[in-house]
């Protein structure tokens, strides 16, 4: 079911690793400094996982509103309008949170039945999910406990320098030699192929 979320979405992720590539190219010139290039690995990690979660908001409505259709797909509720629809939907918030993705599955199962199709993630699909949060916290909240839990579950035992250590330094390290890749391209095209799992 082609969705314009995913499309919008798959896009972004495109056009955040084309920056990173770019980057990448400035640094190997020693155009710019690594702690620039480090930077610049966070903030785009950050705009791919707020990206992620617009994704998520954007196709959940999407199913709501029927606007998204599949035999699989039942609706447990009908809204007469989108302002309906989101007065349920916050609840008196102002915002959804979709992350951690457990929160997507319950509110998925709330007003559909099953929660597909939020429910198609694997568990393993959901670690590497719990994972990029992690390491969106340590980025975004850089408090003792955001640290503790990205060196804790995270980095772990894993046989990194020592700035590899630290999130940008993590994102940036290699993790395949054939074809060549770093953490923040495996992260990213996980969060693709999640997107595409759940049209």
């Amino acid at each position: 079911m082609p969705n314009a979320a995913a499309t919008t979405f798959l896009r972004k992720l495109s056009n955040l690793d084309y920056t990173r590539r770019r980057m990448e190219e400035l640094f190997s010139r020693q155009d710019i400094a690594l702690r620039d290039l480090l930077s610049v690995y966070e903030a785009l990690f950050l705009r791919a996982v707020t990206g992620f979660e617009a994704f998520l908001e954007e196709l959940f409505v999407a199913v709501l509103e029927r606007r998204v259709r599949h035999p699989d797909i039942r609706l447990r509720m009908r809204a007469n309008s989108r302002d309906a629809l989101m007065d349920i939907l916050l609840q008196g918030d102002k915002y959804l949170d979709w992350l951690p993705f457990n929160r997507t599955e319950e509110r998925a199962r709330l007003y559909i039945d099953g929660g597909k199709p939020f429910s198609k993630l694997t568990d393993g699909d959901k670690s590497t999910i719990k994972t990029i949060v992690t390491i969106r916290h340590a980025i975004a909240h850089p408090s003792k406990h955001a640290r503790a839990e990205f060196e804790r579950t995270v980095v772990g035992n894993l046989s990194l320098l020592r700035g590899e250590r630290a999130p940008a330094g993590f994102l940036r390290s290699q993790v395949r030699s054939n074809p060549r890749q770093n953490r923040f391209e495996v992260y990213i095209a996980e969060l693709a192929r999640m997107a595409k799992t759940l049209i």
